[in-house]
């Protein structure tokens, strides 16, 4: 019974010695969080915190799958040398400094031996390595002495640094845009939703007056963001703005911008802005083609001839006295560019010479005493709102009312010649596109798929914006008098008749106001806009000179040369806008055989033991077999230096050999002919980047 009694008195005391314990362990805990909570959280925040590593953002691509820009991964490389145990580092130091001379090439293996041992005796532990490392080299760095151990045991410290990156340059650079904390431009900042990676948390610590990760950021997960396909034509880009680049220069415009859109869609296939800096050189430093309002000129006179047409007041016929080419209107004089000979001449001739006296008075006697009128129109063509694309910063149409108070007796004939209304060069060309589509306008854009490894995610159609803007028959009258703008002997765009392609256009010159202070002699705006071929267009272009200093200051001398040597271009290397010189009975064919893409010889020798016959030679050592009707037509693969070759549909023998020549390491995976390639082809690199080839 006493011992019993014994046993229950100790645990009665372990009881009340657990529980004292228990009580102060909360006591304490209560001090800590409650009491001292505040204080202690301070501390902690000054050497530990909860950052955050984003997923790597989507990529933007060209109509055609060529990339735009894209995010390279690239990691800055530190060491903590108090990690390393003794045996690891001294075991470990000699080889790791000889792999850093090895690859890095910068120092001697001495320096890097010596540069370790000395932050190894001062206890450092945020020691740079090396910056900007490429991800492909990741797994060779993590293999090397000392680093194989990881963070906990080696020391190896990894800071992401993801780089945005423009394949092709300053190609489309401003369209393309950019995404930063405070400034969302272009493509870049409209679809930043999409193209951002999720975010995950990252703890980081205090090190030596420096935050590091406590853990190696290949470690944690994040979702990389969706990719844009857009429909911008990298071809036909490049083409705008070498030939707006040389037309600015030649007149040492302010600035200039150029705009290629499909007709039947809207799609935007090349929209180039030049601006001279201070040092005299261009550089697309604005979207003026997108943000820029003014003033056009005669291009406008195309709607005042629409509108003209639409409400049956006059035909291509009508015949108009331009009084010489000088008009008064109430206490202002209006004049064409120059003097006429000629007094009464047909509507279609006053397009021709782009006479302001023949359209103003036409437009003052049908709209004048009713100018409401004249200003439904405008409406109806979608004059007088945006055009929507997807790009911020759009400027919005100005057009005064017949209500408001700076409305005077000649605002209505100023507004028929392209004054006292003001539109983006973009507007004004979604105009003239919808004239060219028989009077349907639809909405310019430049995204058309996001996706998410190569899923659809969303697809953009093609979306109408106004059923009809006049009537077919209008439009087609339209189409017919902007052709002999060009064709005409009087045509102010003369000039660019081409015996390549026919185009429809009508030219602008305007002046340019400064503020309120009036207009000003040496201040203009040259512009041009049309479509082409004029008899089924395909496409149309504007282009506009701001300000141009020397030489000419018209529409048809100075943006008019611009645009012939766009459309000039445009056409000779779009073979699906071309017509068949000699036009044949299609014929039914037998299927040939397609080999696999790669060397030249290789191929040949297979096709001769087929029996393949006709089979034009292509004067490249690469090429990419293509049928065409009875034969196999040959065409060059290109290799362009610094550029990731194309290597899908090669066998994997050629596909090495081409990579391994440029100096990339190749890996694959799989059998057969290359599917796919990462990255993929016309991304910059350098030599050693590893590059990895799917097979099927």
């Amino acid at each position: 019974m006493s011992i019993k009694k014994d046993i229950l008195a100790r645990i009665n005391i372990v009881f009340i010695f657990l529980c004292s314990m228990a009580f102060l362990i909360i006591a304490q805990a209560f001090r800590v969080v409650v009491i001292e909570g505040e204080e202690w959280r301070e501390v902690g925040a000054k050497f530990a915190r909860i950052d955050t590593i984003e997923g790597e953002r989507g990529n933007i691509y060209s109509e055609n799958g060529r990339l735009l820009a894209t995010s390279l991964p690239f990691f800055d490389i530190y060491v903590d040398m108090t990690v390393p145990s003794d045996s690891i580092f001294k075991y470990g130091v000699d080889s790791l400094a000889g792999c850093l001379e090895n690859y890095f090439k910068d120092v001697s293996k001495a320096d890097y031996r010596l540069k370790l041992e000395e932050a190894r005796a001062k206890k450092r532990r945020y020691v740079l390595i090396q910056k900007g490392v490429d991800y492909s080299d990741l797994p060779r760095v993590k293999s090397w002495p000392i680093f194989k151990h990881g963070r906990h045991r080696g020391g190896l410290i990894l800071e992401l640094d993801n780089r945005r990156v423009n394949p092709f340059g300053f190609l489309a650079r401003r369209t393309i845009g950019y995404s930063r904390t405070k400034s969302q431009v272009g493509l870049e900042g409209n679809f930043d939703s999409y193209l951002r990676g999720s975010k995950a948390p990252q703890s980081q610590q205090l090190i030596s007056g420096i935050w590091q990760p406590l853990f190696d950021v290949t470690d944690i997960e994040v979702d990389n963001g969706n990719d844009l396909y857009t429909t911008i034509n990298v071809n036909m880009q490049d083409i705008v703005e070498k030939a707006l680049y040389k037309g600015v220069r030649k007149h040492w415009a302010k600035h200039g911008c150029a705009i290629v859109m499909e007709v039947a869609t809207g799609k935007i296939k090349a929209i180039a802005n030049l601006q001279m800096g201070q040092d005299s050189s261009y550089h697309e430093t604005y979207n003026h083609a997108v943000g820029t309002k003014s003033e056009h000129g005669s291009t406008i006179k195309v709607a005042a001839l629409a509108a003209l047409l639409e409400d049956g007041f006059v035909d291509d016929s009508t015949l108009v006295d331009i009084e010489y080419g000088k008009k008064l209107y109430h206490d202002k004089w209006m004049h064409d560019s120059a003097w006429h000979p000629e007094n009464n001449i047909t509507l279609s001739r006053v397009i021709e010479i782009s006479s302001n006296v023949g359209i103003s008075k036409l437009t003052d006697r049908f709209y004048g005493d009713n100018p409401e009128n004249f200003l439904a129109h405008l409406q109806k063509m979608g004059l007088t709102q945006p055009t929507g694309v997807e790009i911020r910063g759009e400027g919005l149409p100005v057009v005064k009312s017949h209500k408001s108070k700076d409305w005077t007796g000649i605002s209505l004939t100023q507004m028929s010649i392209g004054y006292e209304l003001e539109f983006t060069p973009l507007q004004v060309l979604n105009f003239f596109n919808a004239i060219a589509n028989d009077g349907k306008m639809m909405k310019p854009y430049l995204v058309t798929d996001i996706k998410k490894d190569n899923q659809v995610l969303k697809h953009l159609d093609d979306e109408v914006m106004i059923e009809q803007i006049c009537r077919k028959n209008t439009a087609k009258t339209v189409q017919k008098m902007l052709l002999s703008v060009v064709n005409g002997k009087y045509g102010t765009a003369k000039a660019l008749k081409s015996d390549k392609v026919s185009m429809a256009c009508k030219t602008g010159t305007a002046r340019i106001a400064r503020n309120d202070k009036g207009y000003e002699e040496k201040r203009h705006q040259a512009s041009i806009a049309g479509f082409f071929p004029a008899e089924n267009p395909i496409y149309s272009c504007i282009v506009v000179v701001y300000q141009p200093s020397m030489g000419d200051i018209h529409g048809g001398t100075v943006a008019g040369p611009i645009m012939k040597e766009i459309v000039e271009k445009l056409y000779a290397n779009s073979i699906d806008i071309q017509e068949a010189i000699n036009k044949k009975e299609i014929k039914p064919t037998i299927e040939m055989p397609i080999a696999n893409h790669g060397y030249q010889e290789d191929i040949t020798t297979i096709y001769k033991k087929m029996k393949v016959a006709n089979m034009p030679m292509a004067d490249a050592q690469w090429v990419v077999p293509k049928r065409h009707e009875e034969a196999i037509l040959l065409q060059e693969l290109k290799v362009i230096d610094h550029l990731i070759p194309n290597v899908t549909g090669m066998g994997l023998r050629d596909a090495m050999y081409v990579l391994e020549n440029h100096g990339l390491r190749v890996r694959f995976k799989g059998h057969g002919k290359v599917r796919k390639q990462a990255p993929t082809y016309g991304t910059p690199f350098e030599k050693g980047t590893i590059i990895t080839l799917e097979l099927n």
